[in-house]
């Protein structure tokens, strides 16, 4: 009985580890409710004209496929939506990424990732819309707890950043930079 109980934990513990071999793909979602602290300062011709803190509602959707066992690169979108008074912004972001999971025994594997891409905002304020487009970017950490061999929620923190300009005049533009806990699954398969 004691060889058939270390030959099934063998079993899984291998699977678990599979999980993040080269060939295989992860789709993964990520909610960030709460637990956002956010900071955007805007500028017009270099004097800051604004400086708003909100709560934010961010989904973030990616698909990933391991080039190398542990390392999987891939693309992220992201939706995030903030209302502060009678202002609202609207940013959709889409970023080609890399996630590095440790290769760690049991079933909790932290990881790692970062990426680089494209960001494009709707701000609607006094009724009037700027729509402005730039560089985004982030980084994060955090622990992947696999409840079967396929299937892990993730919790985490990260820092996103997007450089934004106003489409019809470059003298407009908005940084913005969020620090966020999240959670989320991810699904993994050959």
């Amino acid at each position: 009985m004691k060889k058939l109980l270390l030959v099934g934990a063998l079993a899984l513990f291998a699977a678990v580890n599979a999980q993040t071999e080269k060939g295989n793909w992860m789709v993964s979602g990520k909610s960030e409710i709460a637990f956002n602290s956010t900071n955007a300062k805007v500028k017009f011709q270099g004097n800051e004209v604004s400086d708003v803190k909100t709560s934010t509602f961010a989904f973030t959707p990616a698909a990933s496929y391991f080039v190398i066992n542990n390392l999987a690169v891939g693309l992220g979108l992201s939706y995030n939506h903030s209302k502060t008074g009678d202002s609202k912004s609207d940013t959709f972001t889409v970023i080609p990424q890399t996630t590095y999971f440790f290769p760690v025994a049991g079933e909790v594997k932290p990881y790692v990732e970062a990426g680089i891409g494209y960001a494009t905002n709707k701000t609607t304020e006094g009724g009037e819309d700027f729509k402005l487009n730039g560089l985004a970017y982030g980084f994060g950490a955090g622990v992947a707890y696999f409840v079967t061999p396929n299937v892990a929620f993730n919790l985490g923190l990260n820092y996103t950043a997007a450089n934004l300009k106003y489409s019809e005049n470059n003298d407009l533009e908005s940084n913005t930079n969020n620090l966020g806990a999240g959670v989320g699954i991810s699904v993994f398969f050959k």
